[in-house]
């Protein structure tokens, strides 16, 4: 799918386009036809290679974050980006769409988090969150960020403060909200998801998997579109899919990636699953 490894990979609300981004410094859009991959363009406009992904709300735009120190914003018609975001003095690991949606939420190896005006492509605020922030996810006031100090952190975006902290045993690699925003997924590198009740944080469930290896400092887990599953790649080129209600490991899903698996990315419609490799495969799961 790229000419190097892919990095990010998400579904828009349509549930028939996706977007890969590599560290060959391309985003490509992809319409699914037929249980296939079709390509339907590239935006260009990154120095070096993408490590994130997010459309908006309609499909309409694109978000990504870079190894270049920036955010880009894309609207899919035009192949260059519309708005560059700069400011963070190392790589961009995260790029989210704000509640408000004219706001994006970035976290960077530089142990910030920054919130900008997207209309007015400016830094209105600068969250030092005192490690190597992997992930950020956020809602109206509440951002949390996950990071290589085995920790995750809950802000408070009107006053700039931390409100909480939570613990984990590895590095943390990447977090995902359930669509309720309830729960929070995370990643971490000794092989455990992580499942956070956001009404009740003390609240927590691991889940494991014989076999399941998290494979980099950036791999990617994700909730399924109605919140009841979840879904991680592995190190050893399997997707592993655990219901939420058991708690067991309802499927693997083998043999199509040589390499570690870098992200997945789950359908709003629930009928595919897309993963993504260090050796630039995508994958279409259907009928998962």
């Amino acid at each position: 799918a790229h000419e190097l490894g892919i990095n990010a990979v998400r579904f828009s609300t349509s549930s028939n386009l996706l977007a890969t981004g590599g560290t060959d410094r391309v985003i490509k859009l992809w319409g699914i036809e037929a249980g296939t991959l079709q390509n339907r363009g590239t935006l260009d406009g990154s120095n070096e290679g993408i490590t994130s992904i997010e459309f908006n709300p309609t499909g309409t735009q694109i978000l990504a974050a870079s190894y270049d120190k920036s955010a880009l914003f894309w609207r899919l018609e035009d192949s260059v980006p519309k708005v560059t975001l700069t400011g963070h003095s190392r790589k961009v690991t995260a790029a989210r769409f704000k509640y408000s949606q004219r706001q994006v939420v970035t976290g960077s190896a530089d142990r910030t988090v920054k919130i900008w005006d997207l209309q007015r492509a400016a830094c209105i605020q600068t969250i030092e969150v005192l490690s190597f922030c992997s992930d950020v996810v956020c809602s109206e006031y509440l951002i949390i960020s996950s990071h290589y100090d085995r920790k995750i952190r809950f802000w408070d975006s009107r006053a700039g403060t931390c409100t909480q902290e939570v613990p984990l045993q590895g590095r943390v690699t990447s977090l995902d909200l359930c669509p309720n925003h309830r729960q929070l997924l995370s990643c971490s590198r000794d092989d455990i998801l992580q499942l956070v009740d956001l009404r009740k944080s003390n609240d927590r469930v691991a889940f494991r998997a014989e076999g399941f290896k998290c494979g980099s400092d950036s791999t990617k887990a994700i909730f399924s579109p109605d919140g009841s599953f979840l879904a991680a790649g592995s190190a050893d080129g399997a997707v592993y899919i655990w219901n939420v209600s058991t708690g067991n490991l309802e499927k693997r899903l083998p043999d199509m990636h040589r390499a570690s698996i870098s992200a997945v990315a789950w359908s709003l419609s629930g009928e595919y699953v897309v993963s993504v490799d260090k050796s630039r495969r995508a994958v279409l799961w259907s009928d998962i």
